[in-house]
């Protein structure tokens, strides 16, 4: 329950531009510190046996918002645990390349069909096969906006069944 008024709020500060950009230099050391803590955080929703396993490359510092990277890990972690099955590994990857940060998040769960793939940054939209799991339907819709606001860009490899990889490319730049 928290969960959806969370997103029902971030949806309304969206949508009335009351969403503040505030970039600022950070170190890679920095950013992976920012990274686990999330990591962490998402520990008490895995399921029976789940792990998380975080990687990272490359050493450059870079100027981002580092609350909206931040949320944006929070909804794809979140997403992959709910969505995967028990006693499977969720990785997050992150990339320091010279002028962006990449943020891979990858499980082994449900998976999404190409269908549904055309429509989950649309405001509540639930894949088919997630009918019997709880969510909003505004997690992916709130990741999408976010990365509009940083001029960010998301790729997604997934197939049923055969779980779900989320691609994020953030400029790190001054506007």
């Amino acid at each position: 329950m928290k969960n959806i008024l969370e997103d029902f709020l971030s949806l309304g500060k969206l949508e009335e531009g009351l969403i503040v950009i505030r970039k600022e230099s950070i170190t890679a050391d920095q950013c992976i510190a920012d990274v686990q803590t999330v990591v962490e955080e998402m520990e008490q929703l895995l399921k029976s046996g789940q792990k998380t396993n975080l990687e990272y490359s490359g050493n450059r510092n870079l100027i981002l918002e580092r609350n909206l990277v931040k949320n944006i890990l929070l909804n794809l972690t979140s997403n992959a645990i709910k969505f995967s099955p028990e006693n499977s590994i969720i990785e997050v990857t992150i990339n320091f390349k010279e002028n962006e940060l990449e943020i891979s998040v990858k499980d082994k769960g449900i998976g999404i069909s190409e269908e549904d793939q055309q429509h989950l940054f649309k405001r509540f939209f639930r894949g088919r096969n997630v009918t019997n799991i709880q969510g909003s339907g505004l997690g992916l819709h709130i990741v999408g906006k976010y990365l509009e606001l940083l001029n960010g860009k998301i790729e997604i490899k997934s197939s049923l069944n055969n779980g779900s990889a989320f691609l994020i490319t953030i400029p790190s730049n001054e506007n």
